[in-house]
């Protein structure tokens, strides 16, 4: 007989339900029982903490390839925080004053309470191994290692700082980095965003020069481990699948040659050592101090920093350990000259009669310099220039009305021959007689009025404003006209704001409120060398992939701001000039013809167009500036060459004296290598000592074969 389908159906369903319930019962009791404390043991341990480590920094480099600033593996002596909380206060005194003692006698000279305010530094995270000692002995990892018990908590790990093979050389362009500061993660952390290169607290950021601007480039990828952590902040594991390792920064190229840059540097410092060695003829004269000074070089044809010198300067590895109070005080003390500071951007100077130059475009420019029945006291064919000029718009007879010059005597001179000998009189003529005298009206429509001419071309040749190089703190100098002189007024700076004949009078041979950075002045005769083209000076040349130089991720192309289009027939007169002052010949001596010749310059095939100038400060030897460029065409003595202008220079020297003393000799002397072809390569560090080691050996080995001679006819002589 044949059971029913329907209550066959039914018993299988049954017995289906049945071994279900039974399984789910079964593991029911499982869980509850075998796996119970497992799974109240993951359920205290469910919580991951990130823990960053930083990212090794990416490298900067010359124009060449040439490492400036690199990374190094140093050994760090870190503590766990957690580590230290079964310790009493007696105990964990004890343990400071234990490694203190270790880390000074292994050559790093460190104090207790100094790792007790580490510990205390609440900006790292609570499970940061807090770092208490950098760049130690790598034989303090084995000593520490091998004595766990008296080092609780305590570990020697290795971590990358930056290096400078170069040493002190490019200090102030390539900057420093240090400890991010509260308001700087702020700065640069932005809640609604989530970046991929987070900062904590205490990480390391760009603080001035190319390391801060530059900073998004060079700053790398941190790694991320993320912790176990129970609920009593006891770390029990790591998740290792979910780490990061760091990924480095990208590199950096500049537009800086380190070999032009060490020239300069050298002869910077060369050149205010030989100041300060100068005779003062008259005893009431402030003292030759030539404490500061600067040196830029430019290529004119692409607005690219081949140079940029700064004194006194500083070493940035003194910033990788940490530096100390006292030392950032002695860096920025004035009593020291302020070594912290980039006199090339920083440092604001009167340019006397390098600015000269600008007087003399503006004058063209503006229609100043007429010619035949219109010129201006025949200015520009042939002006008497006899020492001194009466500004012819003084109210009464009076001594304040004359502007004397240092020149003694009586000469002709046109535009050319003015700017060769320095002609102050021909361009206090400009100034008084050219600009202040004539009406005051807004002829060209502009906003500017004829006697503020000189204003107008200084401020479009870059002049008054900073010039937007990649750098930091950039000062801007400053081009007076009565909007200046009543915004000092009211600041209380000024006695008056009024602008009067004689304000003009001043700035036409570059002195009263006129100020320019050595950059500024770089820039405008680069300005003129290329015909008109300002640009914003770059820093900066590209930026590759880490270790990586074919793979470019972003050039930095000239920049330029505006194009004055210079007309030669404004261009060659003032050029002329320019070329005859680095000369001397039958009918025009140049101010600069004695640097030159000193250091047999080849001006027949490298042929430089400069002007020197000398500044004068209150109560202090005068400000020395010479600005020059070259190579380029001497019709006037038949030199032509296929080249453009690849340099412009301006040097600058503070309480140094003449311009064709003390800066002029500066410029003929980086020139001339240039010119010639023979700038030496800079001597990295590791070359350096290679050479001192190299020297001191054949000087032992000297020794040692004059001695061995000497004994040798010692014993000859014996009976």
């Amino acid at each position: 007989m044949h059971e029913d389908p329907q209550w066959l159906r039914m018993r299988i369903f049954a017995f289906l339900a049945l071994s279900l319930l039974g399984a789910l019962g079964a593991r029911l009791w499982f869980l509850q029982t075998v796996e119970h404390e497992r799974f109240e043991f993951e359920a205290q341990t469910n919580v991951l903490e990130p823990v960053f480590e930083e990212a090794p920094r990416g490298r900067i480099l010359d124009r060449n390839g040439k490492v400036l600033v690199d990374n190094k593996v140093v050994q760090v002596v870190t503590i766990d925080r957690a580590e230290l909380a079964g310790l009493d206060d007696a105990a964990r005194q004890e343990l400071f004053v234990r490694l203190a003692i270790a880390v000074s006698r292994s050559g790093r000279l460190t104090k207790a309470d100094a790792i007790a305010d580490e510990i205390a530094d609440r900006s790292y995270g609570p499970f940061e191994r807090i770092p208490v000692a950098i760049d130690v002995d790598p034989d303090l990892l084995v000593f520490i290692g091998e004595r766990k018990d008296e080092f609780p908590g305590v570990e020697v790990v290795q971590r990358t700082v930056r290096s400078y093979p170069y040493g002190s050389l490019a200090a102030h362009v390539l900057g420093y980095v240090g400890p991010i500061t509260r308001a700087e993660w702020e700065l640069v952390t932005d809640p609604d965003e989530q970046s991929d290169k987070p900062y904590q607290l205490n990480d390391e950021i760009g603080k001035t020069g190319v390391e801060r601007v530059f900073e998004t480039e060079l700053r790398g990828v941190p790694g991320i481990s993320y912790l176990k952590v129970d609920r009593s902040s006891n770390v029990i594991g790591e998740d290792k699948d979910r780490r990061r390792d760091p990924e480095p920064g990208n590199d950096v190229w500049l537009t800086i040659d380190i070999d032009y840059q060490a020239l300069a540097e050298k002869e910077l410092n060369d050149g205010l050592a030989m100041a300060r060695r100068q005779v003062i003829r008259d005893p009431t004269d402030p003292p030759y101090i030539a404490s500061a000074g600067s040196v830029v070089m430019t290529d004119p044809q692409t607005g690219g920093v081949l140079a940029m010198a700064s004194y006194p300067t500083y070493e940035p590895a003194d910033f990788v350990n940490g530096i100390s109070l006292t030392q950032f005080n002695e860096l920025t003390s004035e009593d020291n000259f302020s070594p912290i500071l980039n006199r090339a951007i920083q440092g604001q100077y009167a340019p006397g009669s390098t600015f000269k130059l600008v007087t003399a475009y503006a004058a063209l420019q503006e229609g100043v310099l007429g010619t035949g029945e219109d010129a201006i006291r025949g200015i520009y064919d042939a002006y008497l220039d006899q020492g001194d000029y009466t500004y012819s718009g003084c109210f009464e007879d009076s001594d304040t009305c004359i502007y004397r010059s240092p020149f003694v005597g009586s000469r002709r001179v046109d535009l050319s021959a003015a700017l060769t000998v320095s002609s102050d009189t021909y361009f206090y003529e400009i100034g008084g007689e050219g600009f202040w005298t004539r009406p005051n009206e807004d002829v060209n429509g502009d906003g500017v009025t004829e006697d503020e001419g000189i204003q107008k071309w200084a401020n479009l040749m870059g002049l008054g404003t900073d010039t937007g190089i990649q750098l930091p703190y950039e000062r801007g100098g400053a081009v007076p006209d009565r909007d200046y002189y009543r915004s000092q007024f009211d600041l209380g700076v000024f006695g008056t704001d009024q602008w009067f004949g004689g304000s003009t009078i001043n700035l036409a041979i570059g002195q009263g409120e006129l100020l320019v950075t050595p950059l500024q002045l770089a820039n405008t005769y680069a300005t003129f060398a290329n015909g008109g083209r300002v640009h914003q000076p770059n820093i900066g040349l590209k930026v590759t992939e880490a270790g990586d130089e074919d793979d470019v991720i972003r050039e930095i192309g000239p920049r330029v701001l505006r194009d004055l289009a210079m007309p030669s027939e404004f261009h060659e007169p003032i050029e002329q000039g320019l070329l005859g002052v680095p000369r001397s010949d039958g009918s025009a001596t140049g101010t600069a013809w004695r640097a030159f010749s000193d250091v047999d310059f080849p001006l027949g095939s490298w042929p430089v167009a400069g002007k020197t100038g000398t500044a004068e400060v209150n109560d202090k030897a005068d400000t020395s500036l010479f600005a020059a460029y070259g190579p380029t065409d001497n019709p006037g003595y038949g030199i032509f060459i296929d080249e453009e202008p690849s340099v412009a220079i301006a040097v600058a020297l503070e309480e140094a004296g003449f311009g064709s003393s003390a800066a002029a000799p500066v410029a003929a002397r980086i020139l001339q290598r240039i010119a010639t072809d023979t700038v030496d390569p800079a001597r990295s560090l590791e070359q350096t000592e290679a050479l001192i080691i190299e020297l001191v050996a054949a000087r032992l080995e000297e020794e040692a074969e004059l001695q061995a001679a000497l004994d040798a006819e010692t014993e000859a002589a014996l009976p």
